[in-house]
């Protein structure tokens, strides 16, 4: 229940209305209080009878206010879920940013660490059959290889095709990848706090990452750093301060498919709470009450019931 809320709390000001409508019902129900006006107080408690019966029974006005209450919280429409999708398809997005330099081609993962990239690529992409993703290609530059497409045979197809000899300069340009994987989210006016980057590689560097901060790289992107590579061979560090300046989720390689599955639930995540921020993805719970409300309601037909509601003394 972390993430209930109302989606209308406005209507929640009628509360004040309604309790002051109860009290002045209860005020017009209190004989004590009126005989004060005109019997000497002390006289007053000989003269009253109670009727026996009173404390079995709630007062009408008690519950007027409780029928009120339910109703107003049933229009300010409590809510702790969100909607269900009715399409099988997810909407998610992603941004696939390849690392291809001559260390990518050490075999301390075998055949190499480029070609467990592209086995990655394709594990992700059968776990996530609707998901869009794009291509992004860098080492000393960074450079486009495919815009988001749910053409998941394509983008395994230019992922096996990636080598260093095909790069135009050697390096380690994080920063351009960054930049430009934001800017194909831009283009595409995708919303960049429901989207992913994720960045395959061996090595990181913590200074790229802060110079595609001050380059206008946004605080809201999801990033997920994923280390290809021995934890015997790479360095620790570099990846988690990386991360702290990205905002980023740093997940290990795994020789089975455990790396895989947390990358997928980590896409879900940022997709769920950026749609967390969408009051429109969440459902109404104000039904929920609606059948308490009538069963309530049934008790006015109760004899008298109405006639004791307004009961002037």
């Amino acid at each position: 229940m972390s993430s209930f809320h109302f989606l209308r709390p406005e209507y929640l000001l009628l509360l004040l209305p309604a309790m002051a409508l109860i009290w002045w019902l209860l005020q017009q129900q209190n004989d004590e209080s009126k005989w004060k006006k005109v019997i000497d107080a002390k006289l007053l408690k000989h003269l009253l009878v109670n009727p026996q019966n009173n404390h079995a029974r709630v007062p009408a006005p008690w519950h007027l206010a409780l029928v009120l209450c339910l109703m107003i919280v049933a229009l300010s429409g409590p809510s702790w879920k969100l909607k269900e999708s009715p399409f099988i398809e997810d909407d998610t997005k992603i941004a696939l940013l390849v690392s291809v330099k001559e260390s990518m081609l050490t075999t301390d993962i075998m055949p190499n660490r480029l070609s467990r990239v592209s086995m990655k690529i394709e594990d992700l992409m059968k776990e996530r059959s609707d998901t869009q993703a794009a291509l992004l290609a860098y080492s000393g530059t960074a450079h486009l290889v495919l815009p988001l497409t749910k053409d998941h045979d394509i983008i395994k197809t230019f992922a096996q095709a990636l080598d260093p000899t095909i790069m135009p300069l050697a390096g380690d340009n994080l920063n351009d990848a960054l930049l430009l994987a934001q800017e194909q989210f831009d283009k595409k006016q995708v919303d960049q706090k429901g989207a992913t980057l994720i960045v395959l590689t061996d090595s990181i560097s913590p200074s790229q990452a802060n110079l595609a901060m001050k380059n206008g790289f946004g605080k809201e992107m999801n990033v997920i750093l994923w280390k290809i590579a021995s934890s015997e061979l790479s360095s620790a560090s570099d990846f988690q301060s990386t991360a702290d300046i990205l905002n980023a989720e740093v997940v290990a390689y795994a020789g089975d498919n455990s790396d895989v599955a947390k990358v997928s639930s980590l896409i879900d995540k940022n997709f769920k709470n950026a749609a967390a921020g969408d009051e429109g993805k969440y459902e109404d719970g104000g039904y929920w009450l609606l059948p308490i409300i009538f069963l309530l309601l049934l008790l006015w037909a109760r004899q008298g019931f109405v006639a004791e509601l307004w009961r002037r003394s």
